[in-house]
């Protein structure tokens, strides 16, 4: 029996809705709201020890965290793994509750708040769509809600929009598989093109191209929550 699809009115409007809450989702911003101002972070880091960076932007924005700054790494969004993460390890090791047991509560609560804000840090610049989607806010040209039509491809929007029909319609691990490897794929092209584009300095063509990555990666989500219902009928 042929499955039915979606008119591709209603299939748009989907993808738009989905455009919206991956962006409300993933936005580094969002990660943040829930901390520290940036001056509250650069004035924690300040007194700490040489090998833990300030946040503060080099711009001079207040209102602007920099987890590249707090993490001691220039804005880039080629970073090699193993630097990033030996770096964090350090600054855990520095900011570990142990080495602050006889300190007052003031500085203990001061190094633990600091510790969340490196951990914070850690998964933006970790994430390489997070670390895109940070690098454009400090460019001044973040992905806004819904207002960002120009970079919408709408031909990508029913390439997802098919896909995740596809992903509805399986009921296997063996029909999951080669979509989730796919959009793999898709995704590892797209980092690829972002270094080049972030690299070049092209930032509305790194723009365009973290927008279709948003989209890749929501769809990866979605795959591996199927996959998980799955494996648990």
């Amino acid at each position: 029996v042929q499955q039915r699809r979606r008119p591709l009115w209603k299939r748009h409007n989907i993808m738009m809705n989905l455009f919206a809450v991956s962006l409300r989702r993933t936005s580094p911003s969002s990660i943040c709201r829930s901390g520290a101002s940036s001056s509250n972070i650069a004035a924690r880091f300040s007194g700490a020890a040489a090998t833990t960076p300030s946040s503060r932007p080099q711009d001079g924005n207040e209102n602007e965290i920099d987890h590249f700054r707090i993490l001691g790494f220039e804005r880039t969004f080629t970073i090699p793994m193993n630097e990033l993460k030996a770096k964090y390890k350090g600054l855990m090791k520095d900011l570990h509750p142990d080495r602050y047991a006889t300190a007052s509560k003031e500085v203990s609560a001061q190094k633990g708040s600091m510790a969340t804000d490196v951990t914070r840090a850690y998964g933006v610049v970790g994430d390489p769509l997070l670390r895109s989607l940070h690098l454009l806010e400090l460019h001044g040209t973040p992905i806004e809600e819904m207002n960002d039509q120009s970079i919408i491809d709408h031909a990508l929007l029913f390439e997802v929009m098919e896909i995740r029909e596809q992903v509805e319609d399986a009921s296997t691990d063996e029909e999951l598989r080669p979509i989730l490897q796919s959009s793999l794929a898709k995704k590892d092209e797209l980092i690829v093109q972002l270094a080049e584009a972030f690299q070049e300095g092209r930032v509305d063509d790194a723009k365009r191209i973290t927008a279709k990555l948003q989209y890749w990666a929501r769809i990866e989500e979605t795959i591996v929550d199927k996959m998980t219902s799955v494996h648990k009928q």
